[in-house]
């Protein structure tokens, strides 16, 4: 990092949890910062975007972007699963657009045809262009991986694989739902939400705040004081106890734990939570500029159609839980704006609590580790 204005180790960030301040105020405001982001992080990393769900069979497809970036993922005919740039090799027109099912992929301006796996498999002229060779036209790949059903891409071809890098992620997951892949997309959430993309990771980290601001959540649903959390390089594990009867019956038949609940942050910017019932919740929180970000919350069931214990689920969510982050997030984005505020003290308990901040504090030297170029 080149511009010493944004040293994000400046005001007392350490890789000392215990005895660490926050980052500073401006890593959240500063239009420069995401710029920053958007290469270092968000073009480097792994990056949700999907179940295996929505690719079911040879030809499926969706589209998703990782900023300005759209990227196709498609299943190919031997049922792996691709990952391309959204964009044709010979003017740069794009290719596909939302969702749906493909025998091949026809670009819609000039008629070039690649197949499922991306390689270039007819031009038209093409046998009278002098040198012109298919092969070196086929889609432009991005790396792609599935972890617990789970689709991720990453536009860094030379990253470590995530296995490599959030190894045991998956095994921890399939201890609560032993088959991910089988789930399917029944539900999904979304809004803009006014504060920066890592406020609300950090919110989701970490449960300071729990007792507080979701007060039917503690009293209905989870025993906050169980909170605990792990670290491990790119994700962190947060498990607690139900205190539900509801609950818990739904857990016990999901045939997992039944007085446990869990949930993880896959850094950059993914919550997973293993809901009641076995199935799988995911949040993100994806950049828009330094003072938005876009929420997007989707349910993975046994099933596609919801019941009505799921629906109230969803409904719980949607008017209580939600509502009660988004204010406090879109709060401390204002915050950070005010002159009063440069940086802040985490804090943070040896024992891991649902007091600490260890998960905040993971983040933002993640974060600060990666803007550095450390």
């Amino acid at each position: 990092m080149t511009d010493t204005r944004l040293d994000p180790f400046e005001h007392g960030l350490t890789g000392d949890a215990a005895n660490s301040n926050s980052l500073p105020a401006r890593f959240y405001t500063d239009p420069a910062v995401v710029a920053l982001e958007r290469e270092e992080i968000f073009f480097r990393s792994w990056i949700f975007v999907g179940h295996v769900s929505e690719v079911a069979e040879p030809g499926d497809y969706f589209t998703t972007s990782v900023f300005e970036q759209n990227i196709i993922v498609i299943r190919a005919e031997d049922g792996s699963i691709g990952a391309f740039y959204n964009v044709c090799r010979h003017r740069g027109h794009d290719l596909l657009c939302d969702s749906g099912h493909v025998n091949r992929i026809v670009c819609p301006y000039h008629a070039w045809i690649f197949d499922l796996d991306g390689t270039l498999v007819k031009v038209r002229n093409s046998d009278n262009v002098s040198g012109f060779s298919a092969a070196e036209h086929g889609l432009s790949t991005v790396g792609v991986e599935v972890t617990a059903g789970l689709v991720f891409v990453n536009l860094d071809l030379d990253a470590a694989p995530l296995a490599e890098q959030a190894a045991g992620l998956e095994a921890e997951i399939a201890a609560f739902v032993p088959e991910p892949e089988a789930l399917v997309l029944a539900h999904t959430d979304s809004h803009i939400m006014k504060c920066n993309w890592k406020i609300p990771v950090e919110n989701w980290s970490e449960c300071y705040h729990c007792a507080i601001v979701h007060p039917p959540l503690a009293a209905e649903f989870i025993d906050f004081t169980t909170f605990r959390i792990e670290l491990n390089p790119l994700y962190q594990r947060q498990r607690m106890k139900l205190r539900d009867e509801k609950t818990q019956a739904a857990a016990a038949n999901a045939h997992i734990d039944s007085d446990e609940q869990a949930s993880w942050t896959v850094l950059p910017n993914l919550g997973i939570q293993i809901v009641h019932g076995g199935y799988i919740m995911t949040s993100q929180w994806r950049p828009v500029d330094a003072d938005h970000c876009e929420f997007v919350e989707n349910w993975y069931l046994p099933n596609a159609e919801p019941t009505e214990h799921q629906r109230e689920l969803f409904r719980f969510r949607a008017e209580n839980t939600q509502p009660e982050d988004v204010a406090v997030c879109e709060g401390v984005q204002r915050g950070l704006h005010s002159r009063g505020f440069g940086h802040g003290r985490l804090m943070v308990d040896a024992e891991r609590t649902e007091l600490s901040e260890h998960g905040s504090h993971h983040i933002q030297h993640w974060v600060a580790t990666k803007l550095a170029g450390r």
